[in-house]
Formats: structure tokens, C-alpha cells, sequence
């Protein structure tokens, strides 16, 4: 009697394994259509469905690496056309560097950032003693902005040093 239970179980649980290698087949088509304009027959794959890595779609001179209906490699005729989800190899290069570069960037722009307010903690210590220097304090405070934005941009507004 639990056969019988256990097999309707059994079934319910592997159809939206059958529907997503059905999605993932579809997606391999659809990308190797849009990167290529090839048709592929996706009753003519060869595919192998996994549940812990990339599942495969093979056709003829096709290799498709896809999961959860999206595709992460295209390989066509030994050329990457989508590359770790990518328009291909030197898409995914840009990316790397570009990433690199911004990264790099945004480190400077913290340390920038902490040193400005570094300035600004030392401008409030000083304008809470007796007579301070307002404009050498205002100069300290935009000579740190132009050295942060460059000489190009004088003041983040654009306007002259103001006494605080």
C-alpha cells in the first residue's frame, strides 16, 4: 500500500524537473537564435539536467552551459558567443577590468572622503576656539576639495569659498 502512496509522491516531485529542462533546452535555442541567428531544433538536443552545476544542452558543433532557464555559456563552432553569462569572452574581460577600475576608484574616493572629513573635524575644533582664522579655515576646507576633485573643479558648486 505505501508503493502505491509513494509513486504519485515520486511523480509530483519530478515534473518540475521535466519543466525545467524543458526551460533550459528553450533558453539554449532562444540565446543561440538571438547571438547567431542559428535554429536550433530543441527536440534534437543532446541534454543532461543537474541539480548542484550548469546543466548541458549539446547540439552539433553547439555546447550550451545553462541553469534555471538562464544561459551562462554558448559555445558555437569553438567560438564563445555568451561567455560566464556574457556577450562573450571580451565582454566579460571589459567587465573584469571595468570592475577593477571602478573598485580602484571608489577606494580613493573613500580615502578622499576621509580625509575631507578629517579636515572638517579639525575647521569645527577651530571655529569653536576664540577669533579664528575664518578664510585660512575656508581655504583649508577647499584646497582638500580641490585636491580631491582635481584642478579642474574648483568647488563642488562651482562658487566661491564661503566663510561657514
Amino acid at each position: 500500500m505505501k508503493q502505491w502512496l509513494f509513486l504519485p509522491l515520486l511523480l509530483l516531485v519530478s515534473l518540475p524537473a521535466w519543466a525545467a529542462d524543458a526551460d533550459n533546452i528553450s533558453a539554449c535555442v532562444k540565446k543561440a537564435k538571438e547571438f547567431s541567428s542559428i535554429t536550433l531544433d530543441p527536440f534534437a538536443a543532446a541534454y543532461e539536467g543537474n541539480i548542484v552545476s550548469l546543466s548541458t544542452a549539446k547540439w552539433e558543433n553547439v555546447l550550451c552551459e545553462v541553469k534555471f532557464g538562464e544561459v551562462y555559456n554558448l559555445l558555437i563552432h569553438n567560438r564563445y558567443l555568451i561567455y560566464k553569462g556574457y556577450a562573450g569572452k571580451d565582454a566579460y574581460e571589459l567587465k573584469k577590468s571595468l570592475e577593477s577600475r571602478t573598485d580602484e576608484a571608489i577606494t580613493r574616493m573613500d580615502t578622499h572622503i576621509a580625509l575631507l572629513k578629517q579636515r572638517l573635524d579639525q575647521v569645527d575644533v577651530s571655529l569653536r576656539k576664540p577669533n579664528p582664522d575664518q578664510n585660512w579655515l575656508s581655504r583649508y576646507i577647499d584646497e582638500g576639495i580641490e585636491k580631491s576633485f582635481g584642478a579642474s573643479q574648483r568647488l563642488c558648486d562651482g562658487g566661491e569659498a564661503r566663510q561657514p
